[in-house]
């Protein structure tokens, strides 16, 4: 049951405003964020490959905040998952998240505010291995601003082919990166993320790309197109394709970050993959790791035979 977090305000210590700042932007599935931080960066992969050089307008800021003193509360958390604590406080939602607080208490958190100039929080003394905290970033801001922009986060590889993003959803282990790979080999397709796609609704029609969370992959793309289906994989020796009805709710729903603890957040989510699997077709693919495989899916999809 998602708690109710309206009523719940606490106040925060805020450390004094940094004299220096270093901006830059990132932009992927057609998003753009600035990050303001309190000196310059030698910036992981993750965001060295989508930096973008025009930023005038961003679709939400992000101002990096070092704490010499923890953040203080004056009421309970709204929600705890054991990792993080989730704050209602008087400027919008705060997300701390405890595996990364400091011994002296200060934390890793997240601010996030209706207007989208939010504030992210690092232990000043522990500035200068920031580099650790990034692997955090989608539990911290990320699930929070997509909401905001008709977007979700959906534990699947994705590639380009024919200017169409054809998606491989499934549990850890199921073979996404594998049939990604398999694709890029037989089809020529173009690996755009390896772990978690964006999906978002962009005037009804629904596009899935690349983000800064790609698990293991390695694989950090800008790019975002047009969704022509979605395949979840089971793994089999031989090679057989249906397609999904009532069961492609469920299948996909399983897969997405969620934050149930947000009834806004679900509300948005749910509703967003209810009316993508109006145009958006779902398939279950049994599969083995070969060149037929990829044939059976494309066809499917696009209607034709693999070109050779």
């Amino acid at each position: 049951m998602t708690p109710s977090a309206s009523t719940h305000r606490s106040v925060l210590a805020l450390p004094p405003d940094m004299s220096q700042e270093y901006s830059f932007c990132i932009r992927f599935s057609g998003i753009t964020i600035r990050f303001i931080a309190p000196t310059a960066l030698n910036l992981p992969e993750c965001i060295t490959e989508l930096l973008c050089c025009n930023c005038e307008v961003a679709d939400a800021e992000y101002r990096i905040t070092l704490l010499e003193s923890p953040l203080s509360f004056e009421n309970a958390p709204v929600y705890t998952d054991g990792n993080s604590h989730i704050y209602e406080t008087n400027q919008g939602r705060l997300r701390v998240y405890f595996p990364l607080t400091e011994e002296d208490g200060c934390q890793v958190a997240c601010l996030f505010t209706p207007e989208r100039k939010n504030t992210l929080y690092y232990p000043a003394k522990r500035w200068n291995h920031y580099r650790k905290y990034w692997h955090c970033a989608h539990l911290l801001w990320g699930e929070m601003l997509l909401m905001h922009l008709d977007a979700f986060l959906l534990h699947s590889s994705v590639v380009l082919k024919d200017n169409k993003a054809v998606l491989f959803c499934g549990e850890s282990g199921a073979g996404k990166s594998t049939q990604a790979d398999l694709w890029k080999t037989f089809a020529n397709a173009e690996i755009i993320n390896g772990d978690r796609c964006v999906i978002r609704n962009q005037n009804g029609v629904f596009f899935g790309g690349g983000s800064l969370w790609s698990g293991t992959s390695g694989i950090y793309s800008p790019l975002s197109a047009p969704i022509a289906g979605i395949i979840t994989l089971k793994k089999g020796e031989n090679n057989s394709i249906r397609k999904l009805e009532a069961e492609a709710f469920p299948a996909l729903f399983s897969q997405i970050t969620l934050n149930l603890w947000d009834e806004e957040f679900m509300h948005n989510v749910t509703g967003n993959l209810l009316l993508m699997l109006q145009s958006v077709p779902v398939w279950e693919l049994t599969c083995d790791k070969s060149r037929e495989a990829v044939s059976l899916a494309y066809k499917t999809i696009f209607s034709k035979e693999l070109p050779l």
